[in-house]
């Protein structure tokens, strides 16, 4: 406490002021507290009200003030968000001009050891094609082609199975009921649904394989593609859950019901569909199961009755379909309908052998194949000129039109010489090369190369995928050009010599098979060049080639002479062939 008379902090108990000697009675004490240090220091203070008064106007301004403010927060989200758009649509042409680059980035859907590299894989696929639906310049054929062939990949996908690409992902055992399956399901909807795949087990849940999830497809690519595809995508998606599974109905009638509606519908609205036979097989088989599922006709009286209201309701929601008498007769009868009234009464041609949407053969393929090419040929260092065909072991002139397959080649030429791409159109690591100034050419559809320096013809030869030029021996070069006189100059050695004509007009070929360097030869008199600058025509005595070495050193030449004027003349130099 305090002493009320000096105001110095004493002992509580205190009887008096040890400071200033105060004594102070019980009075002094009780009243110990009012002393001006707590009065300044914790006197409580009350609460002022102050009258709250309403002004119109100045809530009038206030709300205006909040509306402009909110109106303004949503210009600017606006606009950011176009900015943020615009950004996102650049960066993605920037990102499509790498693979313009280097078309070998081009992701390919390959054949998986494993579960965790299909996801992987695919979802590179996937995205790559997202980017070129929407980036690419190529026409809407193109672009509908190249998802044509993603979408039978997609069906190739349902191949693999617990037996194989499954059968080490699950910690559980192989399911035998429903819910054992529904266990396997949950496990692997967490990875599956990155890719838009679903799992989907046979009759008995004793095994399960991959399906594609339409609902997948559609958000990722619907509004990548043509109005009529996205609309059929749109369709697919709606319905995507199975809807049998044994003989039995795993949705309600009436939602199959409305599905039988719904297709037949756009089936008859795009007659030239591109997908209008899978069209036709969803009419037809939903049709059929539901005419024909054990519900109908093996279930208790409730059953029926829904059926029945099914039935009617599709007449009533459908007065234009085409399948009225059908849904007529089920509605009526009892007993259903037989597969004889059904085939009479389904109004649509059905052919059950659909090979046009099937995939044809087990085996992944290269969905960018088109797209490689039309990069290529849009790229100007780029030069295709020819094309090996590996089924008929030819070389042709590069065509565009050609369909290529595995093991088919394309050269490009380059600065470096001959760059050699896959039958992808994926640039491989080989470049063909010789000497500047050589010539390549197709004759009797082999690739060849002429060295006017060095005075020799090359074929390409191919060694484990590997591919080389090689000189072709004078045996070889005759095959080429059975026609003309070959002189191999090999045999001549440093001096002038003399070759005999035969009457009339003769084409000759200078070759090397040792590959001389002969570069400073030239030709004068009376002859003229052929298709290579090393074959000529003589067409009188007056032509001689003449040989100027590139190092110093004497030259010598050769000159043709008719009517076998000298006996002396080397019987080794006469023309071979």
């Amino acid at each position: 406490m305090y002493c009320p008379n000096c105001g110095k902090e004493i002992d509580d108990n205190s009887n008096f002021c040890t400071y200033c000697g105060h004594q102070f009675n019980k009075q002094e004490s009780e009243s110990i507290y009012s002393h001006s240090y707590y009065k300044d220091g914790y006197q409580k203070q009350k609460p002022e009200h102050k009258k709250m008064e309403f002004s119109f106007a100045e809530s009038f301004l206030k709300g205006i003030g909040v509306t402009i403010i909110v109106f303004l927060c949503l210009l600017g989200g606006l606009f950011v968000r176009n900015i943020f758009m615009g950004d996102v649509s650049g960066f993605d042409k920037m990102k499509y001009e790498e693979y313009v680059e280097n078309p070998s980035l081009i992701p390919e859907l390959t054949q998986p050891e494993t579960l965790d590299g299909l996801i992987t894989n695919l979802k590179d696929v996937q995205n790559f094609l997202e980017l070129y639906l929407k980036v690419s310049d190529d026409d809407a054929e193109t672009k509908s082609e190249t998802f044509d062939k993603y979408r039978k990949e997609l069906l190739k996908l349902q191949s693999f199975n617990n037996s194989n690409i499954l059968n080490g992902d699950v910690q559980y055992k192989t399911p035998r009921t429903k819910r054992e399956f529904d266990s396997v399901q949950k496990h692997y909807a967490k990875v599956l649904s990155k890719v838009g795949l679903m799992i989907e087990a046979d009759d008995n849940y004793s095994k399960y394989h991959l399906i594609e999830d339409a609902r997948f497809t559609y958000k990722k690519y619907g509004k990548l593609l043509p109005a009529d595809i996205s609309e059929y995508l749109k369709l697919r998606a709606e319905n995507y859950k199975p809807c049998m599974h044994k003989d039995e109905l795993i949705i309600k009638p009436y939602e199959l019901a409305k599905r039988i509606g719904d297709y037949e519908k756009f089936m008859n609205e795009h007659k030239d569909f591109r997908y209008i036979k899978e069209v036709q097989d969803y009419v037809f088989s939903y049709s059929f199961i539901y005419s024909f599922t054990s519900d109908r006709l093996d279930k208790v009286k409730i059953d029926k009755k829904i059926f029945k209201k099914s039935d009617e309701k599709f007449l009533k929601n459908y007065p234009l379909s085409g399948l009225k008498e059908i849904f007529s007769h089920l509605s009526s009868s009892a007993n259903g309908i037989s597969s004889t009234t059904f085939d009479t009464l389904y109004p649509y041609e059905y052919q059950k052998d659909l090979r046009d949407i099937k995939p044809d053969g087990s085996e992944l393929s290269d969905i960018f194949s088109t797209v490689r090419k039309n990069i290529m040929k849009l790229r100007s260092d780029d030069n295709f000129e020819y094309m090996y065909i590996s089924s008929t072991n030819t070389w042709m002139a590069y065509d565009a039109s050609k369909a290529l397959k595995k093991g088919d080649i394309i050269l490009a030429k380059s600065a470096d010489g001959y760059e050699v791409f896959d039958y992808k159109y994926k640039k491989t690591n080989q470049t063909l090369q010789l000497e500047d100034g050589s010539k390549f050419f197709i004759k009797n559809e082999q690739l060849l190369a002429y060295s006017q320096k060095h005075l020799q013809i090359y074929g390409l030869e191919s060694s484990y995928g590997s591919f080389s030029f090689r000189p072709l021996s004078v045996k070889s070069v005759k095959k080429v050009f059975p026609d003309v006189l070959i002189i191999n100059i090999d045999t001549f050695g440093e001096y002038s010599v003399r070759i005999d004509k035969p009457a009339g007009v003769k084409t000759y070929m200078l070759i090397s098979t040792s590959g001389g360097n002969y570069e400073g030869y030239r030709l004068s008199g009376n002859m003229e060049l052929g298709e290579l600058s090393n074959i000529f025509t003589v067409s009188s005595d007056n032509a001689q080639v003449d040989f100027l070495p590139l190092e110093g050193g004497e030259g010598y030449h050769m000159y043709f002479m008719g009517n076998q004027q000298q006996n002396d003349t080397t019987q080794a130099n006469q023309p071979e062939g």
